[in-house]
């Protein structure tokens, strides 16, 4: 919690829409959705909704970009067993088809099992750590869950850095000439 996941993943998401790629961004976590106060959607049907069978899933795009967010929806109290359904398998399956990236907004790795289970359809995972805040055992552990399930880390962000503390001279001035 509080790595900034759900702000990296939104950036990320930015990042390849602004290159001209269909990209689909989903909230996934299901306990502390973060995507729709981030992008203030207006829309309360969600991932969760769809996977359930409750409704027709809500697409928002955002203006002016190739970007389409699916918010999470009604809170279930279930999340782990419809984010391991076949129904979220095959969703995942079919919407990557139709998607340049698709990028997944989840809970933290350590703390429930969802992650993981949306790892499983996914690419890849990308690790978030906050920098001076997340415990190095931590990480070590994450990064052995993905290996022991056999999903692919394509890389961790380093969030939060404080280059002021470096005292590298790499560093020096860095404030300066962008702050």
């Amino acid at each position: 919690p509080s790595e900034g996941k759900s702000l990296t993943a939104a950036n990320i998401a930015i990042s390849y829409a602004m290159l001209g790629k269909k990209t689909l961004l989903i909230d996934a976590d299901l306990r502390k959705p973060t995507q729709r106060r981030l992008w203030k959607l207006d829309v309360s049907a969600g991932l969760c909704d769809f996977i359930a069978g409750i409704c027709r899933l809500e697409l928002v795009k955002v203006k002016e970009l190739p970007l389409w967010i699916v918010g999470a929806g009604t809170i279930p109290p279930n999340p782990s067993e419809l984010l391991s359904s076949d129904r979220m398998k095959s969703f995942v399956t079919d919407i990557s088809k139709r998607y340049d990236y698709v990028i997944i907004d989840t809970p933290p790795i350590g703390t429930v099992a969802d992650a993981l289970t949306i790892g499983k359809v996914a690419d890849g995972n990308i690790l978030v750590v906050r920098s001076g805040y997340t415990k190095k055992v931590l990480v070590r552990d994450t990064i052995e869950r993905l290996k022991v399930t056999n999903q692919p880390l394509l890389g961790i962000v380093l969030n939060r850095v404080d280059v002021s503390r470096n005292s590298s001279s790499y560093y020096k001035g860095y404030g300066d000439y962008y702050g």
